[in-house]
């Protein structure tokens, strides 16, 4: 082995595991977490050989929808001079970070700062337990399935020289983002750390970290109204219930989140949007369903509406969930 090679050999303990004994935007759901942390750190910006140096944490996706927010335990040390970039990222098949499926980048002011001697001390003495969970909104969200695992990815490309801030004249400049020496931990993934020229490998120690997805919501209309498009009603006259069921992920529930509705006029004589006061029944809450017998019901007053082709959409957190047609004679 050569004199570098054992140089580097040397670094990827802290590197990798820095593991020391314990001293004495609207989000979606809460899907995957693992909260422990106290005696382990990852590392995160430049390696003194001038390679990046990034940490991993896979998880499973318990739930099917768009991964739309990441909690992190992180920090800054010193001045890495650059944004920390979050990803979630596929798996491949050994199980290591592939393709990018979404993330964000935050600025180095938005991640809280400790450059006290505790913090910069890398040895069993130095701070371990001094992190808050930071927020990161996706501004890319990332598609999941539930059953599959993923990567969280943070790495902070081009920071300056360098993660230990050993060597003579350089300081301490780097991300933290804390963990906990028990792979255990969070039994459903595992902590990875990326050296350049190395590539990843695992790191004994499994990241903090939680993750909210906003389920992947289908509404499929009930009768009376047909869900080929087919049904025919007296224009002017009359009310009709329209009744949606959910699926989650393609699977029904009763669970059923608040809803609103929404009608579009087709076809006919003026094409267009039509406001609730159209429609709207005294005993309606506005354009809100009300929920009965695990499904969402709005009693649509036809008496204001004319002839033609209506589309009548559900709605939740803004997100049209489901649709059907209808024809007004």
């Amino acid at each position: 082995m050569t004199q570098t090679h054992r140089r580097l050999g040397a670094a990827l303990v802290p590197i990798l595991l820095l593991v020391l004994p314990i001293s004495a935007r609207a989000a979606g759901l809460l899907d995957a977490q693992s909260t422990s942390f106290g005696d382990a750190r990852g590392l995160i910006g430049t390696h003194e050989n001038g390679q990046d140096v990034i940490h991993a944490q896979t998880f499973r996706a318990g739930t099917s929808g768009m991964l739309d927010r990441v909690d992190v335990p992180i920090r800054v040390v010193g001045d890495p001079g650059v944004p920390l970039t979050v990803q979630i990222r596929a798996l491949d098949g050994d199980g290591l970070p592939a393709g990018v499926l979404g993330g964000a980048t935050l600025a180095q002011a938005s991640v809280p700062a400790c450059n006290t001697p505790a913090c910069v001390d890398k040895s069993p003495a130095g701070d371990f337990l001094g992190f808050d969970f930071v927020e990161v909104p996706l501004a890319s969200t990332a598609a999941v399935s539930s059953g599959t695992d993923y990567a969280i990815v943070l790495s902070a490309t081009g920071a300056q020289l360098d993660i230990y801030g050993d060597m003579v004249d350089r300081t301490a400049n780097r991300y933290e983002w804390a963990a906990i020496f028990n792979e255990a931990a969070y039994p459903d993934g595992r902590g990875l750390n990326y050296l350049g020229g190395f590539g990843w490998v695992p790191s004994n120690a499994d990241k903090a970290f939680k993750v909210y997805v906003t389920p992947a919501y289908s509404a499929t209309i009930r009768q009376p109204i047909n869900a080929d498009g087919s049904s025919n009603f007296k224009a002017g006259r009359g009310v009709v219930p329209v009744k949606f069921e959910l699926s989650v992920s393609g699977t029904p529930t009763c669970a059923l989140p608040p809803a609103t509705i929404a009608l579009t006029r087709t076809s006919g004589v003026a094409p267009e949007p039509i406001n609730e006061s159209a429609y709207l029944l005294p005993a309606d809450n506005g354009s809100s369903f009300r929920v009965t017998e695990c499904q969402y019901v709005y009693n649509l007053n036809l008496k204001t509406l004319g002839a033609g082709t209506y589309r009548v959409d559900i709605k939740i957190d803004g997100q049209t969930v489901g649709s059907a047609s209808f024809d007004l004679r």
